[in-house]
């Protein structure tokens, strides 16, 4: 199908669709878009985070191309436009985070002529767990990575809470919401939002979804919880990231009420090249955030392509 547009929302120059089948027989949405200004610096390889979607990041993926990149970005599995593993389409859901990783690693293979060398992996949130895990299993090869607030942990899920978690898992019970989340999407309040100071871009998303209900994701499934658990403590078993030796930005939101921001300085530490940064003001979006604070990660990440591939002037 044609992307969804909404006003304000440009699908990026020369961007397509395409369609792989992922482990289970789940069909995976993931969008390449060519650079615009000649021969390309490489390709940005976006990762949305939980909840999220290609169109989302039409405005991202533009500015990308702005810079001379080509682009690249997935509906995960379980979300946006691609399949689901559960009856229920608005259950965010994973068995294992293996499935996401290998669908990224299968894609990049598919369309390798269409996303030409150096490499840098753009990931945010939930994308951040899947793309460092990712790196960690060698199932992809970047040349660099900058991460948006990315999920290495989970603020206030406690032992107790995974435990609980896996347990249920165990029973056949991991396709069942999680305890205290939303089971059906509606629209969120922007003054009760905890991922952005931006109005418009706030609502922008919020459209999205309005235009595309397929779009809507409500809370996460408790099989996604235990995956998630899995993952984060995957990433951060010590020495586990000794050969993940690109340059790597890590970016924090000041104002994050979702990830856990201890997790970004310890998994820093553990990576041979990683700078480490605090955007003060910031909520957990940090690419649909105000414009001063976008400017502070895309300074950030320009200075990390800088050392990839120098900008033409």
């Amino acid at each position: 199908m044609a992307f969804v547009r909404v006003p304000g929302n440009d699908t990026p120059d020369g961007a397509e669709e395409h369609w792989l089948e992922g482990r289970g027989g789940v069909k995976v949405r993931v969008m390449t878009a060519p650079s615009i200004r000649g021969q390309p610096r490489g390709s940005v390889i976006v990762a949305p985070g939980r909840t999220e979607f290609i169109e989302k990041y039409f405005e991202v993926v533009r500015e990308l191309q702005g810079r001379g990149f080509a682009a690249f970005c997935i509906d995960w599995r379980g979300q946006g436009l691609s399949g689901r593993e559960v009856q229920n389409s608005q259950k965010g859901h994973f068995a294992t985070f293996d499935d996401p990783v290998n669908d990224l690693s299968t894609a990049l293979k598919l369309l390798a002529d269409r996303l030409p060398r150096p490499y840098i992996g753009l990931a945010h949130s939930m994308g951040g767990a899947i793309v460092l895990r990712a790196l960690q299993t060698r199932r992809i090869d970047l040349d660099a990575a900058a991460f948006s607030a990315p999920m290495w942990g989970i603020r206030g899920l406690s032992d107790a809470a995974k435990r609980y978690a896996r347990f249920m898992v165990s029973l056949g019970l991991g396709g069942t919401f999680a305890p205290s989340v939303e089971k059906r999407w509606k629209r969120e309040n922007f003054k009760k939002n905890p991922v952005t100071h931006d109005k418009a871009r706030h609502d922008r998303c919020q459209g999205l979804i309005a235009e595309e209900p397929r779009l809507a994701l409500a809370g996460p499934t408790i099989g996604w919880v235990a995956a998630a658990s899995d993952a984060t403590e995957a990433i951060q078993v010590q020495g586990s990231l000794a050969h993940v030796r690109i340059p790597v930005l890590v970016a924090s939101a000041g104002e994050e009420q979702l990830v856990d921001n201890a997790s970004h300085e310890a998994v820093a530490h553990q990576l041979p090249d990683a700078r480490h940064i605090v955007i003060e003001g910031a909520r957990h979006e940090i690419l649909m955030e105000t414009d001063a604070i976008r400017a502070q990660f895309w300074a950030a990440f320009d200075q990390l392509a800088e050392r990839v591939v120098p900008a033409r002037v």
